[in-house]
Parts: structure tokens; C-alpha cells; sequence
């Protein structure tokens, strides 16, 4: 893993969230993959029911960013943090986004995270969902390609 300061942001980060059930995915699990070079911000997926708890962790810590509406992500709750000196740190519960007129949900589910090295980390099978339901096919293919090469490295 490169960039030590990010990973030592992550794991102050996982340490002041964990009586909450969370995870780390994004652009960041991409990098701990070895798939990213360097994330764009950090993304964290939470329980519904722990978002406000949650928000009010890192408000006590970050500043809260405005947050203009998207007109297809449909997510519950979604708000954004930055500090100096650390990416933006994007926190979301109960995503949902607009497909063909209709809202597709997808459901967090936090006995599917585990932890490594003191951060909390998403399954990438969930991200490839997720950037399947952002619309993200760069994303997809990143996934895709690391899930196969994943399978068949077990398979020798």
C-alpha cells in the first residue's frame, strides 16, 4: 500500500466510527486492491440506523459540506466532510438511485465488511453492485477483471 498517510487516515477514521456498523468501499478499497493509484475521496457505506450517530462523529471532526442534489442518486442519506490535508470523505445509507422511472435500492449489509489492519473494509462484490447501479463501466470493468483474477488464482 502506498500513500502511508492515507492508510493512517483510514485507520483514525475506522477507529472513531467503530461502535458503528460501517464500511470503507470507493475509490479507496480500489487502492487497497492495488487497483487505484490514488482515491479521489473516501467512501463510507453505513447502516440507516447508525447514519445520524455516524454524521455526528465526523461533524465533531470534519466540516460538513453543502451538498446539491443529483438527479438520479436517490439515497436516503448522503452527506459530505472535508478537513485540510485529508480527501473528502463521502458518507451514504440507504442508496438508492433513479433507473428508467424507477428507484433501484440496494441494501448495506455490514456482516459482509471486514477488518484489515485496523480499517473497515466492503466486499469489492458489493462495489462492482454499486458501480453497476452508479453506472460507472470503467469501475465495473476494474471489478470485474479483479473478481475473475481472484477466482482463478484460487482455483490453482
Amino acid at each position: 500500500m502506498k500513500h502511508p498517510e492515507l492508510k493512517t487516515q483510514l485507520q483514525q477514521l475506522c477507529a472513531l466510527l467503530q461502535p458503528f456498523q460501517f464500511g470503507i468501499g470507493g475509490s479507496c478499497l480500489l487502492w487497497q486492491l492495488g487497483l487505484e493509484a490514488a482515491p479521489n475521496d473516501i467512501d463510507i457505506v453505513c447502516a440507516e440506523a447508525d447514519f445520524a450517530a455516524i454524521c455526528a462523529v465526523l461533524n465533531a471532526n470534519f466540516s460538513l459540506q453543502p451538498v446539491a442534489p443529483h438527479p438520479l442518486y436517490m439515497s436516503a442519506h448522503f452527506c459530505r466532510f472535508s478537513r485540510s490535508g485529508w480527501p473528502d470523505i463521502e458518507l451514504m445509507a440507504g442508496i438508492a438511485v433513479a433507473q428508467q422511472q424507477q428507484q433501484q435500492q440496494w441494501t448495506f449489509v455490514p456482516q459482509r465488511c471486514h477488518w484489515q489492519d485496523g480499517i473497515c473494509w466492503m466486499p469489492p462484490a458489493d462495489w462492482l453492485q454499486l458501480y453497476q447501479l452508479f453506472n460507472r463501466p470503467e469501475r465495473v470493468a476494474q471489478l470485474r477483471r479483479y473478481l475473475v483474477q481472484l477466482r482463478l488464482n484460487s482455483l490453482s
